[in-house]
């Protein structure tokens, strides 16, 4: 199986890289591309794969072709976004993007499963995660009722979000933190979804 990663230039895409790798499997192949490559990003267009969104600086609006980009692939093709990706896929949903109460910078916070679906299962209840970010998806804002909310932190801001029923989802946290819990899951659960 093959996926794109598109790369926001953040410091920790090799790692998230490995990750996503490790927890995988070798039957993945995950190809880089980075998100001011207008030529692949064309080609990507016309011949689209999962597509996994980087964590980044900055926020979704400054990424015009990133978020043109997934707004056409979202009945496409699988989509997993993780903390700039969860705010873009978060915003494509309906959300709005603002400061956190608490900027965090490499702090691990417990995240509470709010929903079971495809995407949480086999989470337990709550599990610790690490934000590296000052920024989250609004949830005050009405979302569509085709998206749903998987997790939040203990000030109930939105952690992990998902589609009710296509293969796409998102945290804001980052799983290839060694402080991070349960992270395998969440890539085993990604990839069981798609390959169905």
């Amino acid at each position: 199986m093959k996926m794109t990663f598109i790369d926001h230039y953040d410091s920790f895409s090799f790692n998230v890289l490995d990750w996503l790798k490790r927890s995988m499997g070798p039957d993945v192949q995950i190809a880089r591309l980075t998100h001011d490559d207008q030529l692949g990003l064309a080609r990507l267009k016309k011949n689209m794969t999962p597509i996994i969104i980087s964590p980044g600086p900055g926020s979704p609006k400054d990424y015009p072709e990133t978020l043109s980009l997934l707004n056409e692939a979202l009945a496409k093709v699988p989509l997993l976004g993780i903390c700039l990706g969860h705010q873009m896929l978060g915003t494509l949903a309906g959300g709005k993007i603002k400061k956190a109460m608490d900027p965090w910078h490499g702090t691990a916070t417990e995240i509470k499963i709010a929903a079971k679906n495809w995407f949480s299962r086999e989470l337990p209840e709550s599990f610790n995660a690490v934000v590296y970010n000052s920024l989250i998806v609004d949830l005050e804002q009405k979302t569509s009722p085709d998206w749903q909310v998987l997790g939040v932190d203990k000030q109930n801001q939105l952690m992990m979000l998902s589609h009710r029923d296509l293969p796409i989802a998102s945290v804001q946290f980052h799983p290839e933190s060694f402080a991070s819990d349960n992270v395998e899951t969440l890539a085993r659960n990604f990839l069981q979804k798609i390959q169905r």
